[in-house]
């Protein structure tokens, strides 16, 4: 902990369609930032009041905000541009790193594996998807998180149906081949890789309602791997962390296929703060309670 981090702004909410469960991580965040006795302010933010964060004029930010606004690079490029200092990757890393299709471009070229993908668009049709990829594969949009408008597609019904809902949400997705396996996410922490969580969905996937809704959700930590495959995934995670230009912290999701060969599916740049949530439960399997996490988590702001 640092002695002083001066006046810090919570930022949460935002405009994304990950408000809500933005809106309680920051408070947790606020919370706990208040029990460790620092000078913590906190703001809903949507677009009518960014430019309270000016009148606030705080030291330091604490980005908390999930989705388009948050991790797309927009409010750390505002934040840039005040020369305040904040939580997490640059404006640049963040841009990369929610566009999924810029993500797995990066990965492919430096030869860090990751499901092929292709952007659907006018160009493409159901035929050419069926000579590229083999069912089932997957419907989701390009710039989009907690799972939000993803679809396993095992025909041409389902594939139809996923983009009717996918046009709803996002005007730019992608085709991606879907890996049989387990899920894990490795929780990356000041370039310090945390303990793997697997996951065990009740459904097909880990999807939005498996994430915020269901009881049946297991999530185990020790992910229960063998220690070689467990530093192997770890490594990778740290690998693809650094090869997007990430900083501070972040989480990795993967799958490991039944062959044993990991996937890297995703990278979050701003994960999950409550108490409950999977970067803090590795953490505290590190032996990171909360509030030492949200500190730690604060330090990377001075860097």
């Amino acid at each position: 902990m640092k002695e002083n981090y001066g006046k810090v702004l919570v930022l949460m909410g935002g405009w994304s369609n990950e408000r809500e469960i933005s809106l309680i991580s920051g408070n947790c965040v606020y919370n706990s930032l208040v029990d460790s006795g620092v000078d913590a302010h906190k703001l809903k933010l949507d677009k009518t009041n960014i430019d309270k964060i000016k009148t606030i004029n705080p030291d330091r930010v604490f980005i908390v905000l999930h989705g388009k606004g948050g991790e797309d690079g927009e409010i750390q490029l505002y934040l840039d541009n005040l020369s305040i200092p904040y939580t997490g990757s640059s404006s640049h890393s963040s841009e990369i790193c929610m566009n999924k299709r810029t993500t797995k471009s990066i990965l492919l070229n430096n030869k860090l594996q990751t499901p092929k993908y292709k952007k659907i668009d006018k160009s493409i049709d159901i035929k050419y998807i069926e000579k590229h990829f083999s069912y089932p594969f997957v419907v989701k949009p390009s710039s989009e998180g907690s799972s939000i408008g993803v679809f396993i597609v095992n025909n041409q019904v389902d594939y139809y149906a996923a983009i009717e809902k996918n046009k709803s949400i996002s005007k730019d997705f992608i085709v991606e081949q879907y890996v049989d396996g387990k899920e894990y996410t490795v929780g990356i922490l000041d370039d310090v890789v945390l303990p793997a969580i697997m996951l065990e969905p009740p459904g097909q996937f880990y999807d939005y309602d498996a994430k915020y809704n269901s009881s049946e959700m297991k999530y185990i930590c020790p992910s229960g791997l063998e220690e070689k495959i467990e530093k192997e995934i770890q490594q990778i995670s740290l690998d693809c962390f650094n090869t997007l230009g990430c900083s501070g912290w972040g989480r990795v999701d993967i799958i490991i296929s039944k062959d044993n060969t990991p996937w890297i599916i995703e990278i979050n740049t701003v994960p999950g703060m409550t108490e409950h949530s999977l970067l803090p439960m590795a953490a505290k399997e590190k032996g990171i309670n909360f509030n030492e996490l949200v500190l730690k988590i604060l330090d990377t702001s001075f860097k």
